[in-house]
C-alpha cells in the first residue's frame, strides 16, 4: 500500500487544486458529461486475495442510450491468467448489455446465452471489474466518496503514461475503503483498489483495477451483431425456477458427517450457497439465521459452501450459526445453477422449489417470510 502523505498539490493553471472532495466533484461532473467510454483493463485481486480473484485483461465499451434504463455495455475477457478460486471463470467470456437484453459470449465453446434484462437485476453488472466500470456512466458517479467519512491523498504515481492523484477514501457507514487514480488532466479514473472488497478485516486484501487505451469517443453500435456465426444460442444460465424440482444433495458438514437432503423430509428448506471470503455470503447466512430462528420447528435453513481456497470453519465461527453448513457444494451448485454466490432458494416440504434468488435484493427477505407464512 502506498505510503500516505498529507498535502496540497496546487495545479493553479487547470483552476483546481488536490484538494481530494474538490475534484472529485469536478471528476463528477465531468463523467457526468460522458455518454460513452472505451478502454483496455487488467483486474486481480490484491494481498490473501490474490488467491482467490481471478486476474484478467480485456476490453470494455460503456455507453448509455436514450430511453433505455441501464448502461449499455460490451466488455470482453480476452485473457484469464489465472482463474483462481472462482471457479466458473474459466475461458474467455463477453458480457454484453443492448437494449433490453443481455448476453453471455463463450468464444470458447461457441455459445451465446441470452436473456431478458429484467431477469438478471443488473446482476450483470455485478461482476467485480463491470461493477467499477459503472463509474463511468452511473448520475453522480462520485456521490459515495464526497459524502465519505474522510479521505487521504496519497503520493501521484504515473499509470498508461497518465500523471494521476491518489486518494485513498473511507466510505461512510460501510467497512469499506477504496484508492482511486484520477488522471490530473482529465479527471477520469485510470484504477481503482477495493481494499477488503471481498473479505472481512480477518481477510486482508482486495481487487485491483487498472485502465489502459482509454478514450472518450462514444461507442454508438457494439462492435459485433447477433447470431453469430458459428455460434449456438441457448438460454441464459439463471438459477432454477419456482415449480421446478429440487435437486438433492448428499454432502458433508464441518464435521465431517454425511448430510443428505432426504434428512429434512416434511420439513420447508432455506437454501444458501456462500463463499466464506464472500461479505455479501456471511450477511446471507445472517439472514438465513434470522429467518430460521422466527420459523424454528417448520423452516430448516441450510448453508452450502462453494468455491473455497482454505477451511471455511475459522471464518463462520464467529456467526454463531445452529442450522448445518456443508462443504464442497460445487457439484450440488452445478445441479442448481449457481454461478456466483450468494445463492438463495426457498424449498417447500414437497420438494419443489418456491423461491429463487441470486444475491440478497432489498425485497429478498420479505418474499421469503411471505411464502413461508402461506406455506405453513
Amino acid at each position: 500500500m502506498f505510503a500516505v502523505l498529507f498535502f496540497i498539490l496546487s495545479i493553479s493553471d487547470q483552476g483546481y487544486t488536490a484538494e481530494p472532495y474538490r475534484i472529485f466533484a469536478q471528476s463528477d461532473s465531468v463523467l457526468s458529461c460522458i455518454n460513452g467510454i472505451e478502454y483496455s483493463f487488467s483486474f486481480q485481486g490484491t494481498g490473501a486475495l490474490s488467491n482467490i480473484m481471478p486476474v484478467l485483461k480485456g476490453r470494455t465499451s460503456v455507453w448509455v442510450k436514450t430511453g433505455v434504463n441501464h448502461p449499455m455495455m460490451y466488455h470482453s475477457i480476452e485473457s484469464i491468467i489465472s482463474s483462481g478460486a472462482i471457479g466458473n471463470i474459466v475461458k474467455p467470456y463477453s458480457y454484453a448489455a443492448f437494449e433490453e437484453t443481455v448476453y453471455l459470449v463463450d468464444h470458447v465453446d461457441s455459445l451465446v446465452f441470452s436473456t431478458d434484462y429484467s431477469r438478471t437485476s443488473g446482476a450483470l453488472f455485478d461482476f467485480p471489474p463491470a461493477s467499477v466500470m459503472m463509474e463511468f456512466v452511473v448520475s453522480n458517479p462520485f456521490r459515495d466518496e464526497i459524502l465519505s467519512d474522510s479521505i487521504a491523498v496519497l503520493v501521484p504515481i504515473e499509470l498508461d503514461g497518465v500523471l494521476c492523484h491518489v486518494f485513498h477514501v473511507f466510505y461512510q457507514e460501510e467497512d469499506a475503503e477504496a484508492v482511486w487514480f484520477l488522471g490530473m488532466d482529465d479527471l477520469l479514473p485510470r484504477a481503482v483498489e477495493r481494499i477488503g472488497y471481498y473479505g472481512s478485516s480477518s481477510i486482508p486484501g482486495g481487487q485491483i483495477l487498472e485502465i489502459s487505451n482509454l478514450t472518450a469517443e462514444c461507442p454508438t453500435e457494439p462492435s459485433w451483431h447477433l447470431p453469430l456465426p458459428g455460434y449456438t444460442s441457448l438460454p441464459w444460465l439463471s438459477l432454477l425456477d419456482p415449480s421446478m424440482a429440487a435437486p438433492a444433495f448428499f454432502l458433508s458438514d464441518l464435521n465431517g458427517h454425511t448430510v443428505r437432503s432426504t434428512e429434512f423430509s416434511g420439513k420447508t428448506l432455506l437454501l444458501c450457497f456462500f463463499s466464506s471470503w464472500d461479505p455479501s455470503s456471511l450477511s446471507a447466512l445472517g439472514l438465513l439465521k434470522s429467518i430460521g430462528e422466527d420459523f424454528s420447528g417448520s423452516v430448516q435453513a441450510v448453508g452450502i459452501s462453494i468455491m473455497e481456497t482454505t477451511d471455511p470453519a475459522f471464518r463462520l465461527s464467529s456467526l454463531g450459526l445452529d442450522f448445518p453448513v456443508l462443504i464442497f457444494g460445487e457439484s450440488t451448485a452445478e445441479d442448481y445453477n449457481v454461478h456466483s454466490v450468494p445463492a438463495v432458494f426457498l424449498v417447500s416440504d414437497n420438494n419443489e422449489i418456491l423461491y429463487s434468488s441470486q444475491g440478497i435484493q432489498d425485497n429478498t427477505v420479505f418474499d421469503i417470510r411471505v411464502l413461508i407464512e402461506r406455506s405453513l
